[in-house]
């Protein structure tokens, strides 16, 4: 039989886990390659929207303080099949109640410009009209700021949504809170790059700054941050910070986060202030790390 010797997919599911709100999905994957962990996220906004956050990478080399994943360390890149697969999973679940996916991230496990390639490769698949079909538009990449591999990236012609994980207002906050990505990339060129991006594209840069108490959400920290906006086509997502485990970080009271916003809309800086979703599965931005036992694998099941 044909499906015996050929794998149609490269991806076992191992758990299914679904908020207590019924919003958020994670499946914890295993690779057949090596069998190796990974997490994907499905989100049902209120809207109708169906976003997929698919990863790129088994753990993340990036080491951002606030993030759990980069605890993990870098366990290996994902091929295109393995990222595409993500998606397939998700989308026949969708397809057995007749919606869709309506967007896909590049936000989970692992920097996507660190596996440049595959991601390329896998972004084909998904906007070729001859398979899924996904308008460019719809797909968004996230990223640290690897400016040498952005600029690759748009000589390829990529002109879907950037979001940059920005998470402080100045440069020396930066290397604290994202050490390896921004003494190599400093905050003034990863802007000149941004500046000439928008300009080639007249595309809207998303900015994601996650809201820690007293390191990066002070007033003076806004201020910085409408500085360092103005005058730019930009939008700042303002997402609280989710609780991981190992860390002292604690999330910034309603009040601050709210004061935060005043001064962004005062100065003219468009924002949202997120809504957290999937926290209690541990599915929220920066929690997802795969610390299920390998045997707990063999055993759990959708």
């Amino acid at each position: 039989m044909l499906n015996k010797n050929l794998e149609f997919n490269s991806l076992k599911v191992v758990k299914k886990i679904v908020s207590k709100d019924k919003s958020t999905t994670k499946v914890i994957f295993k690779k057949n390659k090596d069998g190796k962990l990974i997490e994907t996220v499905l989100m049902n906004h209120n809207d109708g929207r169906n976003t997929v956050c698919v990863s790129c990478m088994v753990g993340c080399p990036v080491n951002c303080d606030f993030c759990a994943t980069g605890k993990m360390g870098f366990n290996g890149n994902l091929t295109s099949q393995e990222i595409v697969d993500q998606i397939m999973y998700f989308a026949r679940e969708l397809k057995g109640i007749n919606e869709k996916i309506s967007n896909i991230v590049y936000m989970g496990m692992g920097e996507p410009m660190l596996n440049f390639i595959n991601v390329i490769e896998s972004i084909k698949v998904l906007t070729d009209p001859n398979k899924l079909a996904l308008s460019k538009r719809r797909i968004t990449i996230s990223t640290s700021g690897y400016v040498s591999q952005l600029r690759t990236l748009v000589e390829k012609g990529f002109r879907g949504r950037l979001a940059i994980s920005l998470h402080a207002s100045n440069q020396i906050l930066r290397e604290t809170l994202m050490p390896v990505v921004a003494k190599s990339y400093p905050l003034d060129n990863l802007m000149r790059f941004l500046d000439e991006y928008v300009e080639l594209t007249n595309k809207r840069i998303s900015y994601e700054y996650i809201l820690i108490d007293g390191i990066n959400d002070t007033d003076i920290n806004a201020i910085e941050l409408s500085k360092l906006l103005k005058n730019r086509l930009a939008h700042v997502n303002l997402i609280p910070f989710n609780t991981i485990s190992g860390s002292n970080f604690k999330r910034s009271s309603k009040n601050r986060m709210q004061k935060f916003a005043e001064i962004l809309d005062k100065n003219g800086i468009n924002y949202s202030l997120r809504v957290t979703m999937g926290e209690d599965i541990n599915a929220a931005c920066g929690q997802l790390t795969t610390e299920i036992l390998e045997e707990d694998a063999e055993t759990s099941s959708a």
